[in-house]
């Protein structure tokens, strides 16, 4: 099946690509719910732009009965986490708008959105999940803080920075999300984490990502760790938690949300 890719520019100029209900709902239900998809990272080393700006499972949510929307991250040489590159933060205003009229064009209630991503998606589902009125954050090994996470493992992406950036305008970066949570008057009902204590990169997020949540407080975080011996890495606790992550899909787009069947 070919995809086709829309537009969107917000009105600060800043245009979006995104690919809207390739696998459209089946009925009145699907019909009122609404399910956004971030990126993940993509392979900066490949000329490939499917494989350097990869949608998350495309084709892999294709049963789940809502309205989707693929947002694409596809400035600069990864994407610029959808904030903005050189110390803007123009993509992020563009986004809360596009989502914003997407939810009021849909008529959806905040309750039937539900914000989606792995790693880089991960944080972004987080920090519009605490901007955006929205019932869950579905997310899998997110980052939360940009400054350890691109100076030790991804240094390429510096140039979301501002140019030539000083300790003091990097630390925006390494606290921003905290930022957005602890402050948030926007806070989603509900908050999924799937993560491990193997990921090389846990160390530095996790923890820290689940205490700003809880002392934040106002939602239910549920977090699953996937500890077993063949998790070895940041890389592989996704492909090794899809079981879960997408039960938990599931069961946020099922009507057995409404029936509280599982808690």
């Amino acid at each position: 099946m070919s995809f086709s890719e829309k537009n969107y520019t917000g009105s600060n100029g800043t245009s979006l690509t995104y690919i809207e209900d390739p696998y459209p709902f089946e009925n009145s239900i699907g019909e009122t719910k609404l399910l956004i998809i971030f990126q993940s990272l993509g392979d900066e080393k490949t000329d490939d732009p499917v494989k350097r700006y990869p949608y998350t499972l495309l084709s892999g949510l294709r049963y789940f009965n809502c309205r989707k929307i693929y947002i694409k991250d596809d400035k600069e040489i990864v994407g610029d986490y959808y904030l903005g590159s050189k110390g803007e933060f123009k993509t992020k205003e563009a986004v809360i708008e596009f989502i914003s009229e997407k939810i009021k064009e849909y008529k959806i209630i905040s309750d039937n959105v539900t914000l989606f991503g792995f790693s880089k998606g991960g944080y972004a589902s987080l920090m519009f999940g605490y901007e955006l009125n929205v019932g869950a954050v579905i997310c899998a090994v997110p980052q939360f803080d940009l400054v350890k996470w691109i100076d030790k493992f991804k240094k390429h992406l510096a140039y979301i920075y501002p140019e030539n950036a000083n300790e003091s305008q990097k630390l925006i970066y390494s606290t921003y999300l905290h930022e957005i949570i602890s402050n948030s008057i926007r806070i989603p009902k509900r908050v999924y984490l799937i993560t491990s204590h193997n990921d090389d990169t846990y160390k530095d997020h996790i923890p820290p990502l689940i205490s700003a949540i809880t002392n934040r407080g106002g939602c239910r975080l549920k977090v699953f760790h996937n500890d077993e011996y063949f998790v070895t890495r940041h890389n592989n606790v996704v492909k090794n938690s899809m079981n879960e992550i997408l039960a938990i899909l599931s069961y946020e787009l099922s009507e057995l949300k409404k029936l509280d069947f599982f808690r």
